[in-house]
């Protein structure tokens, strides 16, 4: 099953949060979460979906034959009008602690939520071509940071470094968001002129550089890249 369509990926992040993705489909799915970060960013994206949703439902107050039915569930037998009050009083008691208990599971499972990061978002999966993906670029809102993530082979530029740059519309001079990785993941926190020019561009590209990166303000060696970006906020 080739996990990195975007399709499947979404479609399997819907059912897992929704949880209808069972057995040996979900356990694949959580081995594929720990070592891929689209599939993490689909499943956030759709537990914020999933949370939205539900806040629009409006709450509905249980039957009796709701309640009697978890209360059999949960003690068995059945609350019998002829049971001794000591009994139904024990039971009324238990059912009032399991309740409590769902109640402060779901409020911790909100405000761990909340302390959360928001997840992060594709901004752009740089490359020579879409089969050759060489880096990914991701953000989170509000827009302060990139994080910058090699997916593939970076091509050897023995003595340079590859820039990466941020191509504001209107033709405006590149900006500079420093150098990309050669390995592994790095997080990069954006200036104020850089956050702004990122917001500004509709597209980022890459140069090849001298060790270090450019020695001015602009690119100086060969563009080897240009990617689209969308609107960022």
């Amino acid at each position: 099953m080739n996990y990195e369509q975007a399709e499947l990926l979404d479609r399997l992040a819907a059912e897992y949060t929704l949880g209808t993705l069972r057995g040996r489909a979900r356990r694949r799915f959580e081995r594929l979460l720990a070592d891929s970060a689209a599939a993490r960013s689909a499943v956030y994206r759709w537990e914020d979906h999933w949370s939205a949703l539900s806040r629009t439902v409006p709450p509905v107050e249980p039957s009796p034959q709701v309640w009697a039915a978890v209360n059999r569930r949960l003690f068995g037998g059945d609350a019998a009008a002829g049971a001794a009050p000591r009994v139904r009083r024990r039971r009324a008691w238990q059912l009032a602690a399991a309740a409590g208990l769902v109640a402060v599971v779901l409020i911790a499972g909100l405000i761990m939520r909340q302390l959360a990061p928001p997840p992060l978002q594709t901004l752009a999966v740089l490359g020579t071509d879409t089969a050759h993906p060489v880096w990914r670029l991701e953000r989170r809102l509000p827009l302060a940071a990139l994080t910058i993530e090699v997916v593939g082979t970076v091509p050897p530029a023995a003595g340079k470094s590859y820039e990466l740059w941020a191509l504001p519309r209107g033709g405006a001079a590149p900006v500079s968001l420093g150098l990309l990785p050669a390995a592994g993941r790095a997080e990069r926190t954006l200036s104020e002129p850089q956050r702004l020019a990122l917001l500004a561009a509709d597209k980022v590209a890459v140069s090849v550089e001298p060790l270090g990166g450019s020695p001015t303000a602009s690119p100086t060696g060969p563009i080897v890249i240009v990617t689209n970006v969308p609107a960022t906020g």
